[in-house]
């Protein structure tokens, strides 16, 4: 493990609480946990720089504004295009990548633009990364959380990597159909041997000549370089929001398990020890909500538009799939086989959404159970007529009633105004996804 670390944060001062806290030399800061997660960032210019060399800051923020100059470009191409479009089939083809190179623009956009919220909220999350460990200040205890949080630091990791791969996969493999096509034997004039009119993968206007060499080359190339960069937001967005919530599961999952790990063989110790940690619990709870409602308020607006989007896709692939001719061909095969990425992409999406979604509510609904089932009544009932104790007795029945109050609020994470992440609401798009399978077949 390496050497434990602050996390630090520009032009910003720690509490002193958090910095009595951080004494301990056997804490790891959040950093470490999530340190993949900020070098991504700072790549995309979301997260402040900290350790590049001012070569790199410029290579990092040249890239940045050429990958968003290029999608916005690309965006506005196919805007034009649905604009001038009368064909049903072809105005559903534009809809599903507008929606997508929307998207990924408006999240990296938004982040970059939101990046001072960002950085409270990763400062936030930090403070309830200290407040966990306070808990259980025994070895046994920073030991559980150690593993709950390297649990978390390798799924993380993992996400972040296969969401990676899948999307750009994705896109250069869509990108990769027109080429496949154009040269396929078929698709050549035997008699000149020159190709037929060149496609490009997505559908646009362009003022010039696309069948001159030089110029589908260049727009080739915007386009791939357009659908990349638009990944690269969702990418950046996605995994800063999915490792958020699988931090919070960690901390909630080790308030669960060490609630239950009290000794009550010596009883008058055991007392000491429970008011210690339903205290430090109350606190770490009451962090972890502010965590969440300043998550809610940050990703309201991109969650409501990625919901609408991802019904939109999944309507739309439905209606491309039942338009295509069934026939053993390289062309049937590749617009099915994009079009089934894509789906599964978005249906994928929303579901690591909503999965982490309820197992938030799941987990800190079940803390009100771990306290019911921590034992505190043999403390109660053991020391009740012993006037010592009174006081001390009174707290933890204070503490057991406002942790249980609390807890049995379930946490709802939300896309917008309209849609609960849940795994219903999964299953209610899986459903309408059958059903217009059904209809358009």
């Amino acid at each position: 493990i390496h050497p434990p670390t602050r996390l630090l944060f520009p032009n910003m001062n720690r509490k002193s609480e958090d910095d009595k806290a951080c004494k301990r030399e056997d804490i790891i800061s959040l950093e470490y946990y999530i340190a993949n997660l900020l070098l991504v960032l700072e790549y995309a210019c979301i997260w402040p720089v900290k350790s590049f060399s001012p070569l790199k800051i410029l290579l990092s923020t040249t890239a940045t504004i050429v990958f968003i100059l290029t999608n916005f470009l690309l965006l506005f191409s196919e805007i034009v295009a649905l604009t001038m479009s009368n064909d049903l089939k072809l105005f559903a083809n534009i809809i599903g990548a507008i929606s997508m190179h929307a998207v990924g623009l408006m999240k990296w956009c938004y982040s970059i633009w939101k990046n001072r919220e960002i950085i409270d909220l990763v400062r936030k999350l930090e403070k309830c990364h200290v407040f966990c460990q306070q808990i259980d200040n025994s070895k046994e205890g920073y030991r559980i959380y150690r593993n709950e949080m390297e649990y978390t630091r390798k799924y993380s990791n993992f996400f972040m990597c296969c969401w990676t791969f899948a999307c750009i996969y994705g896109v250069l493999h869509w990108c990769a159909n027109p080429l496949l096509l154009e040269w396929a034997p078929n698709q050549i004039n035997s008699i000149n041997e020159t190709l037929k009119k060149r496609n490009l993968p997505y559908i646009g206007w362009y003022p010039i000549n696309t069948n001159d060499i030089y110029n589908y080359v260049c727009l080739y190339l915007i386009q791939i370089i357009g659908g990349i960069s638009s990944v690269l937001g969702i990418i950046c967005y996605d995994t800063f929001y999915v490792t958020m919530l699988m931090v919070i599961c960690a901390q909630f999952q080790y308030i669960n398990i060490i609630l239950m790990k009290i000794d009550f063989d010596n009883v008058s110790e055991a007392v000491i020890v429970l008011q210690s940690k339903l205290k430090n619990c109350v606190d770490c709870h009451t962090e972890i909500i502010k965590f969440i409602k300043m998550l809610q308020t940050f990703s309201g607006p991109t969650m409501f538009v990625q919901c609408i989007e991802t019904l939109l896709i999944i309507c739309l692939v439905s209606f491309e799939a039942s338009m295509i001719k069934i026939a053993i061909d390289l062309e049937s095969i590749l617009k099915l086989w994009s079009l089934f990425e894509y789906f599964l992409c978005s249906a994928l999406q929303l579901f690591i959404f909503c999965f982490s979604a309820a197992q938030i509510e799941h987990l800190g609904l079940q803390i009100a159970q771990s306290i019911y089932s921590c034992g505190w009544e043999f403390v109660v009932f053991e020391k009740r007529k012993q006037v010592d104790f009174a006081k001390q007795l009174k707290d933890v029945s204070r503490l057991v009633q406002t942790i249980m109050v609390r807890a049995q609020r379930p946490i709802v994470l939300t896309g917008g105004p309209f849609y609960i992440l849940s795994l219903e609401t999964f299953r209610v798009v899986s459903n309408v996804i059958c059903d217009n399978f059904y209809v358009f077949i």
